[in-house]
């Protein structure tokens, strides 16, 4: 079927799922919308993995189906009536437009976004098997960064037709000594995908290598330290782009706290002298060289909403045994950060 043939499709008569006229509504959006972006820079080479100890992995992809249909358009906006981080990742990411089809799987790589720290990417799906209302990627194939030393994140597959998904990956790689270049080239190689309602698994040859440029931002040195109960925590720098508000922070822990409790992650709440809330407990990913002893993180989220002046960022550990077995949460003092004018 042309795009010419897909525009002029009476949405309604589709056979779709049973939605409701909110979610047919948002779907019209999807065929009848167009954009105009600036096209990013293919490369095909060789991209080393971003897992410690995993093998690298070669990817070729050509643009084919991709730029030809509709539904895939605008993947993000299928995710962004639930998440107001994705607010502007429409205007801001770059199209890559790739496609490959195996084993009747068509997978399609919509945009992608890299704001310095974290990857997002946006994809999607067309398959002629019957994965059910859920499917998945199977592991470990996960996206791999030149020059990572690891990567922590995760991805969302959201079923909107018999045949049809569309799926968001939002992922951190690690570098040595913290160092972002300002270029990263990505290589994506799924193996199989996998049903969550039934015990299908369709294995296929899929492989996409392309590059992203990062986005510039507005940095902030921070550098305020909170401590209590044997645990020191410093807000290092807040980064302010066009699609998310990123924070990188250090804490310690003492010696007697690991000794009973080997484990101390930081969860975040974050609101702004309105109301608004950015973050309800949760945590971004990080490293740390010393058993835990110290750890080296990030946390992002959307922008900031207008008309607020100041941030506030309370940080609470989460101690536990890593058994499952017990844990605590030491909440620590709120840190408030008076925005730019």
């Amino acid at each position: 079927m042309t795009k010419k043939e897909w525009l002029d499709l009476d949405i309604d008569q589709l056979e779709l799922l049973d939605v409701t006229e909110t979610e047919k509504a948002r779907v019209k959006r999807h065929v009848l919308k167009k954009r105009g972006k600036t096209p990013i820079l293919r490369r095909f080479a060789a991209a080393s993995s971003i897992f410690i100890g995993a093998a690298a992995a070669t990817g070729f992809a050509f643009p084919s189906l991709a730029s030809q249909l509709p539904f895939m358009d605008n993947v993000i906006q299928f995710f962004s009536d639930e998440e107001a981080r994705y607010t502007n990742f429409e205007d801001f990411s770059s199209d890559i437009n790739l496609s490959q089809t195996s084993n009747g799987i068509t997978v399609m790589i919509d945009n992608a976004v890299y704001d310095g720290t974290n990857i997002t990417v946006s994809y999607a799906l067309e398959t002629e098997h019957d994965f059910g209302e859920a499917m998945k990627v199977k592991a470990p194939y996960w996206f791999d960064v030149a020059g990572a030393i690891g990567s922590g994140g995760g991805d969302q597959i959201t079923r909107i037709s018999n045949t049809r998904y569309v799926g968001l990956a939002t992922f951190t790689p690690h570098f040595k000594d913290d160092a972002y270049p300002e270029t990263v080239k990505i290589t994506w190689s799924p193996k199989a995908f996998t049903s969550m309602s039934n015990n299908l698994e369709i294995e296929g040859d899929w492989s996409f290598d392309f590059s992203l440029e990062r986005l510039e931002g507005d940095l902030l040195l921070v550098n305020r330290t909170v401590e209590q109960e044997d645990v020191n925590f410093t807000l290092q720098t807040i980064e302010f782009t066009d699609v998310s508000t990123i924070i990188t922070y250090e804490q310690t822990v003492s010696d007697e706290l690991l000794a009973k409790w080997p484990s101390a992650t930081p969860i975040f709440r974050i609101t702004d002298n309105l109301g608004n809330v950015y973050v309800d407990e949760s945590s971004g990913g990080g490293v740390s060289k010393n058993n835990g002893k110290t750890f080296n993180g990030t946390t992002d989220f959307g922008t900031i909403q207008s008309g607020a002046s100041q941030l506030i960022i309370q940080p609470v550990e989460i101690v536990s045994e890593l058994s499952g077995e017990g844990h605590i949460e030491i909440e620590l003092e709120p840190i408030v950060i008076d925005l730019k004018k």
